[in-house]
């Protein structure tokens, strides 16, 4: 596995939030990440990529364990994080907001992939990042991501407050990203419908616990599930 996340425990000062957290991600899967506000999920993936230090169990990717290593070197070992909210510098053109996802490569990633990923934001390349629209922030967030060459990347709510068609077009990309780069990618998703449609397997959070884990196909015929995320009972 590419990624693997083994008995993760963190949380703020002395208030525990993850619980011996555990599941895997490998090249060329989508592991998608769900449960109710508070569950722990946006906690988890800032423990991963070491914005906040966990306080118990490991992290390992490629075989390196990175648990607790400093977020300005997690590029550099093949993670990347793109944050809820876009996050991008918004007086900083695009071209410049993509550039500083490739510091680790010395200012030589490549734009040109990224481009081809996501068309509409060749005419903006000398646009200020903060004059886009939501869906185009993502995309230049998910840019960023990319330009570092990641070997794993992590999404957090990156349909949050865009339009049905952004959405659907930005799960496009990671489904095509997953196969194309074989990159391994958790996704972290209020929206359940859209994150199941693309993930492989899928792992629900409650309490900041695994509740449970399995495929997309095996999680919605389970009642409280589906009730709880889809809006009603199974079929």
């Amino acid at each position: 596995m590419t990624l693997i996340v083994s008995g993760l425990d963190a949380g703020y000062g002395k208030l525990a939030v993850l619980h011996e957290v555990s599941f895997e991600v490998a090249r060329g899967e989508i592991v998608a990440v769900v449960g109710s506000n508070g569950a722990g999920k946006t906690t988890l993936l800032r423990a991963v990529s070491g914005l906040i230090r966990p306080t118990g169990g490991s992290v390992t990717l490629e075989g390196r364990t990175i648990t607790g290593k400093p977020t300005e070197k997690m590029a550099g070992f093949g993670l990347t994080h793109v944050p809820e909210n876009r996050l991008c510098f918004p007086t900083l053109s695009v071209r410049d907001n993509l550039m500083l996802g490739a510091w680790t490569k010395k200012g030589h990633g490549d734009v040109d992939s990224i481009l081809k990923l996501f068309p509409r934001l060749r005419t903006r390349m000398g646009q200020a990042a903060g004059t886009l629209s939501g869906g185009e922030q993502q995309m230049v967030a998910i840019g960023r991501g990319l330009m570092a060459n990641p070997t794993a990347i992590m999404l957090d709510e990156p349909s949050i407050g865009l339009a049905p068609k952004v959405v659907a077009e930005i799960m496009d990309v990671l489904s095509r990203l997953c196969v194309e780069k074989q990159l391994a990618v958790l996704l972290v998703e209020q929206n359940v419908r859209a994150s199941f449609k693309i993930a492989h397997r899928a792992v629900v959070m409650h309490r900041g616990r695994v509740a449970l884990t399995g495929t997309p196909a095996e999680l919605v015929e389970l009642p409280e599930v589906h009730n709880a995320y889809l809006g009603g009972a199974a079929a």
